[in-house]
Formats: structure tokens, C-alpha cells, sequence
């Protein structure tokens, strides 16, 4: 018998008297937010204000548009911001990397799912991501300046809910206890976009607007002092029909991970829940992943092509990370039984440890 998680309609809130609401939920809701839970650490009576403190929260948007692979991050950890584009070029494997770090902000990262923006406005690097369901649109803007390494770029991304291929779901699951939880929002959604490269001293380098494919990602988490994971983001086409998935493992999952985990296939406009799974590179990070469950649904394997290495010290929190390009080659099996052959799909793996 296949592996499946119970899907239930999804709530409204996810923290309801002090407790989490635990589960896979088809969709979304108004907001996601899980402030207010009672007694998340050793069980002692610590103020709620204190324990939100600890939720620490990410918004990623990835993209496969044209020639470009890459991704936009904003990392929210109350006491300072991060915002992030990196993307590959797909024929030369060249990568370009942009960052910027912000002061305390009251909220970097939204809580509405229905229209919200959040966004980078320095000169140098401006980074927007923005919807709006009433508009029926998600885009993703950014105009970042070059300087004697890297070109400037101007990036324009966009998508609508209403695609018969975008597909969206909701997950909550315990971190890694039922005391607190995670909370993730990801949606799986066909793009229209361009990017412009701006050398300096010589001609733009445009790209003409280019049918892709994105995953969205909304992640709160109330963390630990020390915690990592391992992400595996894979999305782009089998023929004709858009596949995209999120296979992750680490130190934040749950106990009960055949009940509760985050791991999810979208293919061809529809969803599968996928099982918990083993990581490992066992020759180093730059070799051959392998990413494998016990329920026959996943057996893939990722190759490294390029890693973009990031280390962020700041008063009372550090994080080390690795983004890496590559190339997914194995089978996923869909809820209903289907057998999909990956064969040199692109995808991003992400290594990551974090220290409050």
C-alpha cells in the first residue's frame, strides 16, 4: 500500500488556545501565523511575547525561466533581515549572487496570504515579491546594480493563481515536538518572465520573455538553539507537464515523521504527500546526493554542479549555508501510483545550520 497523509480542510488559525493545529491542508488561509503558543520550550511558563521571539521565518520564491535557475530568500530573524537573489546560467553553469542585510524590521516576512508584499529598498539592491489573489497575481521584481565582478541585472517574474497547473498547500507540522510547531506554505505555479544582465561598460544582454516554472515558499518555524536541514528543491518539466517537489531532512522533524513531515510532489496540477526520507553525501557536499525513503516513492539522486557558500554572523544568531545548483536523476511515484523518471531535472539543494 502506497504512502498517504490524511488532508483536511484547512483551518483559519493555526494555534488555537495555546495549542498547534497539526496536519496537510489542501490550499491555504488567510494568514500564517503561529504567534501565541503556550509553554513551546521545556514546558515552563515563559511569556508568550518571548517565545514568539524565537519564530524565525523565510520566504523563498525559485524559478526555472528560459536559460536562468535561481532563486530570491528573504530571511527574517527579528534582530536583522537578509534578502537574497542567486541564480545560474544553464548553459555556461555561471553563477551571480546578490545579497543585502537590513536592521530590525517589524516584519520582514508577511503574514497574509492573500495580498502582501515584502521587499528590499536599498539602491543598490532592490528585491520584491508580491501578491495579490484579487488581482490574481504573484510576481517577483528585482534591479540590482553590478560592480567590477558582476553584471547589474533587471528581473521580472510573474504568475497566476488561477493556472490550471498551479496547485497550493499548506503543512503544519510539530518542531520537532507537539509543544511547538513549523508552518509552511508552498505553492507550485507556471511563470512568464525576463532577466537582462547589464555588464559594465558594454551592451544589456536581454532575454526574451520565457514560459517557466516556480516554487513558492513561505516558511515560520519556532527554532531551536541549534538546528540544521537539508532542502531538496527540484522543478521544471517531465514532457509537457510541469513537476516541481520539496524533500527535506533534519533536526527540526517531527517525531512522528510518517504522520507529519513537509515533503510534497506537484505534478501535472496536483499534489502528492510524500514520506519521510534519508539524506546523505556520504564523499563530501559537492558529490553525489542520494535522497531515498522506505515506502519505494523516492530514490533519486542530485549531482552538484556550483555552490554558492554563505556564512552570516550577527549579535546573537549564526548561519552557515550552502546553495547548490545541480541536477536530479531517479523516480518519484504520485499518490496515484504513476512512476515518474527524473532524468537531469534542475533543482537546488540547500545544507544549512543555524545557531541562535
Amino acid at each position: 500500500m502506497a504512502y498517504s497523509r490524511i488532508l483536511e480542510d484547512c483551518p483559519q488559525t493555526f494555534v488555537k488556545d495555546g495549542k498547534c493545529v497539526f496536519g496537510t491542508f489542501p490550499g491555504h488561509s488567510e494568514r500564517l501565523d503561529i504567534r501565541g503558543v503556550s509553554r513551546a520550550y521545556l514546558d515552563l511558563p515563559i511569556p508568550k511575547w518571548i517565545t514568539n521571539l524565537r519564530i524565525k521565518s523565510r520566504l523563498s520564491f525559485f524559478f526555472n525561466v528560459g536559460e536562468y535557475l535561481g532563486y530570491i530568500d528573504f530571511f527574517d530573524a527579528k534582530i536583522f533581515g537578509l534578502a537574497e537573489v542567486t541564480f545560474w546560467s544553464t548553459s555556461t553553469k555561471q553563477r551571480f549572487s546578490y545579497r543585502t542585510l537590513t536592521g530590525p524590521r517589524k516584519r520582514l516576512v508577511p503574514h497574509n496570504l492573500i495580498s502582501a508584499a515584502t521587499s528590499s529598498y536599498k539602491k543598490a539592491r532592490y528585491i520584491r515579491v508580491s501578491w495579490d489573489r484579487a488581482h490574481n497575481r504573484l510576481s517577483a521584481i528585482f534591479n540590482l546594480r553590478g560592480d567590477s565582478v558582476r553584471p547589474g541585472v533587471n528581473g521580472v517574474v510573474q504568475a497566476r493563481f488561477s493556472d490550471p497547473q498551479s496547485t497550493e498547500i499548506t503543512c503544519v507540522v510539530p518542531a520537532p515536538t507537539l509543544r511547538r510547531c513549523s508552518a509552511r506554505y508552498y505553492a507550485s505555479m507556471p511563470v512568464k518572465g525576463t532577466l537582462t544582465l547589464v555588464p559594465a561598460h558594454e551592451n544589456p544582454v536581454p532575454m526574451e520573455d520565457s514560459q517557466g516554472v516556480s516554487f513558492f515558499e513561505i516558511n515560520r518555524t519556532y527554532m531551536k538553539f541549534r538546528s540544521f536541514a537539508e532542502f531538496a528543491t527540484g522543478l521544471g518539466y517531465i514532457g509537457e507537464k510541469q513537476i516541481t517537489f520539496r524533500i527535506e531532512a533534519g533536526s527540526q522533524d517531527a517525531v512522528d515523521p510518517d504522520r507529519y513531515n513537509a515533503n510534497i510532489l506537484f505534478y501535472d496540477g496536483k499534489s502528492t504527500p510524500l514520506p519521510p526520507v534519508v539524506i546523505t553525501h556520504n564523499y563530501g557536499i559537492m558529490k553525489t546526493w542520494n535522497i531515498q525513503d522506505t515506502e519505494n516513492m523516492i530514490d533519486l539522486t542530485f549531482t552538484p554542479i556550483s555552490d554558492n557558500h554563505n556564512i552570516i554572523n550577527a549579535i546573537l544568531f549564526r548561519t552557515e549555508y550552502h546553495a547548490i545548483y545541480g541536477q536530479f536523476n531517479g523516480a518519484l511515484v504520485t499518490k496515484d501510483g504513476e512512476k515518474l523518471a527524473i532524468n537531469g531535472l534542475l533543482g537546488i539543494c540547500r545544507d544549512m545550520n543555524i545557531r541562535l
